[in-house]
């Protein structure tokens, strides 16, 4: 066993652990994957593999131990299961570099953004500690992303780490040291120039006025049939609260109304009657099932606005479930697979992009960790949303890094697509966000706590709204290319 590997690996996961929200030291990012690309030096391809798994081993207990607080068994799935793909990358690495040898270090960024675009895939599709959210922090590195996307800041990011590698690599060459102090001062300063250029000085706000409703309703007392009323007379006192202040919109979080809603009279009518009082929408999270034929049921985490006219609610059902917790990955491919219990729930996907009616402007709904798939915001913005509501439970991952995590991914959603976001968390982190990625009136988590304030509507599409993503795919592509050149390469 090559130890010096080992500690490698296990440097370059503390360092990247360290990279994420709550944590405020980001910069590490650009310096963790130095330690990969020596630890994998001269690596047969199971050696590479074991070192992968270890480093995902490592990096996911530490950053999404959390989920446990929701599953048990699904946490020990998640993780064991996600680790498999940066086993797959290093293992991937290994092969090129039999071809490229010392030069592989050069495929580096597509190879890591590559296996990030893999990790949203399928259905056991969670992209959550990709590089780019390491910079969530630092807003003007990383407005090129209405142009490249999240995964385009990934790249970024590895390249600085190339950079950094190639500068130590060549100690004490004074000639291609100065290089590569040259190009990581370019990598630096020239999205910062054009951050501050096209950063305004102050909050983009508008003349639409939401109020997020953070009603803090612990896991055990939500779901809890005895405190159903009790839920309800929480969000019903808080809304009035909001309506004094004069609203557009009232926002509920995700499965506020833990009951099937539109199947319950009595609940049903709460929120109906709330709203025309109100005279005001009122936006909530709950559940819903159809009855598509007479022996089955299809269940859904859905979300439902509700307007003072009275009229029957519009419905948006949650399109992305969480893979081990909301639903077992490919159940529906491999029948029985639905059957295995894991503590979570069984939902059907959603299968419309719904966007909703507001007088002044029109909005899309993203559900829990539908905030994590870029392509799926981009949908919505693409369909005419105007801004974006992204609520949320974040209740299950109890006072973890988990919720701060979470929250910081919207920044890149907003900044994507230049549309403002109103995240509302039942336990937090609720809050604002304009076009530019800037957090306003955030909340604490685990207080309830009423949010009110002005957000703006979005007036242009992006590049990256128009044309997608081409930093993930093309990355994907291109280490699938050279994966198959190294055995084609090989046999010449």
């Amino acid at each position: 066993m090559d130890k010096k590997a080992y500690t490698l690996i296990i440097i370059s996961a503390v360092l990247f652990c360290l990279t994420f929200s709550p944590l405020h030291f980001g910069f590490l990012a650009y310096f963790f994957g130095v330690f990969i690309i020596y630890a994998l030096e001269k690596k047969k391809n199971f050696e590479a593999f074991r070192l992968g798994y270890i480093f995902g081993l490592i990096t996911n207990s530490i950053l999404l131990y959390w989920i446990g607080y929701a599953t048990i068994p699904g946490t020990i799935g998640a993780i064991l299961a996600l680790s498999f793909y940066t086993a797959v990358l290093f293992l991937i690495y290994a092969q090129i570099q039999k071809i490229a040898k010392e030069r592989t270090y050069l495929l580096f960024p597509f190879l890591w953004v590559g296996m990030e675009f893999g990790r949203s895939l399928l259905d056991i599709g969670f992209p959550w500690l990709n590089l780019a959210y390491t910079q969530t922090y630092y807003l003007k590195l990383i407005q090129h992303a209405s142009f490249t996307g999240a995964f385009g800041v990934s790249f970024w990011v590895a390249c600085l780490n190339v950079i950094a590698y190639f500068g130590i690599k060549n100690f004490p060459n004074i000639k291609k040291l100065t290089l590569a102090f040259a190009l990581f001062f370019l990598f630096i300063i020239i999205p910062y120039i054009h951050g501050t250029k096209v950063m305004p000085e102050k909050i983009e706000k508008g003349d639409l006025k939401i109020a997020l409703l953070q009603g803090s309703i612990e896991q055990h007392i939500k779901w809890d049939p005895k405190y159903l009323d009790y839920n309800f007379q929480v969000y019903t006192k808080m809304s009035k609260e909001a309506a004094k202040k004069g609203v557009d919109l009232i926002i509920w979080p995700e499965t506020a109304t833990p009951t099937y809603l539109l199947h319950d009279p009595k609940y049903f009518n709460v929120v109906i009657s709330l709203a025309e009082s109100l005279k005001t929408p009122i936006f909530t999270g709950g559940l819903h099932f159809e009855n598509p034929s007479y022996d089955e049921y299809t269940y859904y985490n859905s979300a439902f606005l509700f307007t003072p006219d009275g009229d029957y609610p519009k419905i948006y059902s949650k399109i992305r479930l969480v893979p081990f917790s909301e639903r077992m990955p490919f159940g529906q491919i491999i029948p029985f697979i639905r059957r295995i219990q894991v503590g979570g729930s069984d939902f059907t996907p959603g299968e419309d992009y719904v966007i909703f009616e507001h007088p002044k402007g029109k909005f899309a709904c993203l559900i829990c960790f539908e905030s994590v798939f870029p392509d799926l915001v981009r949908d919505f913005a693409r369909r005419g949303a105007d801004f974006l509501v992204n609520v949320t439970n974040d209740a299950w991952f109890g006072k973890s890094p988990g919720p701060f995590q979470h929250s910081r991914i919207a920044i890149f959603r907003a900044i994507e697509n230049r549309i403002s976001i109103a995240r509302c968390a039942n336990t937090g982190v609720s809050m604002l966000v304009d076009p530019y990625g800037r957090v306003y009136n955030q909340t604490r988590i685990f207080v309830q706590e009423n949010v009110v304030d002005d957000i703006s509507l979005r007036k242009n599409k992006t590049f990256f709204t128009e044309y997608g993503d081409f930093f993930g795919k093309g990355s994907f592509l291109i280490s699938i290319l050279f994966f198959g050149l190294s055995f084609l390469l090989k046999k010449l």
